[in-house]
């Protein structure tokens, strides 16, 4: 079997993180990616990270100021299907090979940008190291999240139960004020994501327009995508259930402490859980529950909870200190409840199960040998990805690479049978989406598809009012339409089927069980349209916790991420970042497998199964992690307990009146910031003479640069490093206040207000990526329970007394909301 993008050429002009990681997902999937680097190769081959992330590909070395490097650039654009790019704002212009020049050589090339802040005037020309991009969008500080919680916050109240009381260590990150500097770079990681749904998204609406276009996405409106269920404003706040306490700052995260040192993450709360469990001489499971969803033991989302895991907390941690980790996995899988061990990035590499199903693969690097590391993180079941061989040297392929550039190649012709797209509309116009998903992972993966110009049919279930009624789910339910079902109904499940057969793709995260139990699997749905694609998004692997409830915070703990952001192995607690990418990453990973099933499906006219996880989702955001053959990691730096950064260099700083963040990362950065700080004698200083000498003495460093900062103020430390060339940027802790009200945002579409039903005027993030021909689109908000349900049966040649009867059968129902 093929993978579903051979017979992709992608010439690959990135580098730092988000563009290598993208290129990586492309390659992993058949794609033959060419890495274009400069003389002496990209300067940031050292990146933890680029063992993995430059797999697959073959490296061509060009002086693009070279008329005779460019010109031989030129002859490969004209064959290739894809460019990506990551340079900053200008540069293309100034080399001519912008997105103008190369299309017109080539009309049916994909030219995919990724920039630090795209074309926002106040920010474009800012520089785009990911913790400068996370300090100035105020990434750092949502880290902690908000006294309160996020609604009270973004609508300007004061906050919520100000005075409570909160036990010592309840509150999530480090013991100090400000700030949190994550080893996740999670704007990058975002933009990989945007970069490929965009990419793939291009070429399938190329094969049938024919033509190429500019898609273009940022780490700025990555942060936006990342803050979608934090980042909202609405006129109604106040409706019933829209509040919830999970972003309050003061909440705990789940992360519990056992006797034998190592750390477990149980979430959702459940305080009776632990505490039956635990009471006794031994552990063992002292309750019987036997749907986890429904427990009435976890703790309900309300605001007012706060209370509640503020009184339980003392108590929930000597509980589960009383036992080893082991003992309280063992547990929580006999008792159905998500409780995993918080792992390093290396004991995930090492996990059979993952090894056994290729999400972790060994790979020959040619400087290391065998390197174990993140794999294959989604399967498409007709066209399976596969690593097609290692990281290249520099140059490696250049020969041959101009020698073929002089060969004429053809790409995917058009589908002269095949629909249109209408003019204005998206990549995914005409494509028709079941959401069977609940929570989040599914309905973000939908969401995205929703944007991308999909009709995205959302079928609701009684019980979903609740969740879908608070900012959370708001967050990833945008652009849908909603019918409401009873599928334990015979009647019900005859309308689920009916919506079936004029499907193109169905999208469920429920557990595999329950969608047996409910005659919505893939066999069963297959016998009433053949032709779907179905994707399915899980928790974890399909071994031993197949089975196992999952959620974004025992998935990046499972796969090491929760450890490396909370400065772990220098004696920190994990810590769950605030824009963690595991349920919202498995929700890109299956948009981007359903786009290329729907390319293939194009193609071939043959269907096929899209498989996806939380857990893979975290192993792509820990994919800086490998492991040598003899077991021995390879070299990587490490988050400090106290979250202030990687490197005296690379890290937050604090000033006399805020926080300051550093990334100078080269010889004149370190001259410029020695300079700003009145520093210059350490020039001389053999400790700090040289790259490697300073991070041997990265502690003394950090101690001489700590003074030196907090005497200043924030706006004039910035003025002296920004006026030395230094990179650097004020974390901005009001930035999402304000990003409503920004008139560039709005004009960019950036951020879009709509009208809900319920809350009334409702801000929220608008366009991540941006496509030249076929835009993005955000028609309407999410809607409430039903909505649709009329609309969409009409639709589906339901007569008006045929939905009045199976609406009074209570087989589907209509406008459901929270009282």
């Amino acid at each position: 079997m093929t993978s579903v993008l051979e017979g992709i050429r992608v010439l690959d002009l990135s580098w730092g993180i988000a563009g290598p990681v993208a290129g990586m997902l492309l390659s992993d999937n058949g794609a033959d990616v060419i890495k274009v680097e400069p003389p002496g190769g990209d300067p940031f081959r050292s990146t933890p990270g680029y063992a993995a992330w430059l797999r697959g590909r073959r490296s061509a070395e060009l002086d693009l100021t070279n008329e005779t490097d460019r010109t031989a650039f030129l002859a490969l654009v004209r064959s290739a299907d894809v460019v990506l790019e990551s340079f900053s704002p200008g540069t293309t212009d100034r080399l001519g090979i912008d997105a103008e020049t190369l299309l017109a050589e080539n009309p049916r090339l994909i030219y995919c940008s990724i920039t630090g802040y795209g074309s926002h005037p106040a920010h474009r020309t800012r520089p785009a190291y990911d913790a400068l991009v996370a300090a100035r969008l105020g990434l750092l500080h949502e880290q902690r999240g908000h006294l309160g919680g996020a609604v009270g916050y973004m609508n300007g109240e004061e906050p919520y139960l100000e005075d409570l009381p909160i036990p010592e260590g309840m509150e999530p990150g480090s013991p100090r004020s400000g700030p949190i500097f994550t080893y996740t770079p999670w704007p990058s990681m975002c933009a990989a994501y945007l970069a490929t749904v965009g990419i793939n998204a291009a070429l399938l609406a190329r094969w049938r327009t024919g033509r190429g276009q500019h898609v273009e996405t940022s780490l700025l409106q990555a942060a936006l995508s990342m803050t979608a269920s934090k980042w909202q404003r609405a006129e109604r706040n106040d409706e019933p259930g829209y509040r919830t306490w999970i972003y309050d700052r003061r909440a705990p995260k789940g992360f519990f402490q056992c006797a034998d040192g190592r750390w477990i993450e149980q979430w959702v709360p459940n305080p009776r859980f632990i505490l039956s469990s635990a009471d006794g001489d031994t552990l063992a499971l002292r309750r019987d529950i036997d749907n986890v969803r429904n427990d009435p033991d976890r703790v309900g989302t309300a605001p007012e909870n706060i209370v509640v895991l503020a009184h339980y907390h003392p108590e929930l941690v000597e509980a589960v200190a009383r036992f080893d980790s082991e003992e309280w996995v063992r547990v929580g899988r006999e008792g159905g409840v998500p409780l995993q061990p918080v792992r390093t990035p290396e004991e995930a590499l090492c996990d059979p199960a993952l090894i056994a199903e290729s999400a972790v693969v060994d790979v020959v690097h040619p400087d290391h040998g065998v390197l174990r590391q993140v794999g294959i993180l989604y399967g498409l079941s007709k066209t399976p990805g596969r690593v097609q061989g290692p990281v290249p040297r520099v140059g490696e392929h250049t020969a041959a690479l101009r020698a073929e550039a002089e060969q004429v190649r053809t790409t995917d012709g058009p589908d002269e049978t095949g629909p249109g797209i209408a003019n204005g509309a998206g990549p995914l116009d005409g494509v028709t989406v079941l959401d069977l998903g609940f929570a989040v992972a599914g309905p973000f993966g939908t969401q995205v598809l929703a944007d991308l110009g999909a009709d995205v049919i959302k079928v609701n279930a009684t019980r979903d009012p609740w969740w879908h009624a608070n900012h959370i789910a708001y967050g990833a339910n945008r652009g849908k339409r909603s019918i409401c079902i009873d599928l334990k109904t015979t009647e019900g499940l005859a309308v689920l089927h009916r919506l079936v057969e004029q499907a193109d793709v169905v999208h469920s995260n429920m557990r595999r069980d329950a969608l047996r139990r409910l005659g919505c699997d893939e066999a069963s749905l297959r016998e009433v349209n053949p032709d779907i694609i179905y994707c399915h998004t899980r928790g974890f692997d399909r071994g031993p916790r197949s089975d196992s409830p999952g959620n974004d915070q025992t998935g990046c703990s499972l796969a090491g991420v929760t450890y490396e952001d909370g400065g772990c192995r220098d004696g920190g607690k994990p810590f769950w970042s605030l824009t963690s990418l595991g349920d919202t990453g498995n929700g890109f990973l299956s948009a981007i497998g359903v786009i290329q099933a729907l390319y293939h499906r194009a193609r071939t006219g043959q269907p096929q199964t899209v498989d996806t996880s939380i857990l893979n989702a975290g192993l792509l955001v820990a994919s800086m992690a490998s492991l040598r053959a003899d077991g021995e990691a390879l070299p990587r730096p490490h988050l400090d307990r106290m979250q202030l950064g990687l490197h005296p260099l690379y890290r937050l700083y604090e000033t006399a009146d805020g926080w300051m963040c550093i990334a100078a990362l080269s010889e004149d950065h370190w001259a410029g910031l020695l300079d700003a700080l009145e520093l210059t004698a350490l020039a001389e200083d053999p400790r700090f003479a040289g790259a490697v000498a300073r991070s041997a003495h990265a502690a003394e460093l950090g101690s001489l640069l700590e003074p030196a900062c907090r005497q200043r103020s924030g706006s004039d430390l910035f003025d002296s490093l920004d006026g030395h060339g230094v990179p650097c940027e004020i974390a901005d802790a009001e930035f999402s206040s304000r990003v409503f009200d920004d008139p560039e945002m709005q004009a960019r579409g950036l951020v879009v207000e709509q009208q809900h039903p319920k809350l009334g005027r409702f801000n929220h993030f608008g366009r991540t990526i941006t496509f030249s021909e076929t835009p993005e689109r955000m028609w309407g908000p999410p809607p409430v329970v039903g909505q649709h349900t009329r609309e969409i049966m009409s639709e589906h040649g339901y007569d008006a007394a045929e939905i009045e009867k199976l609406l009074a059968g209570e087989a589907v129902f209509e406008d459901l909301w929270v009282d």
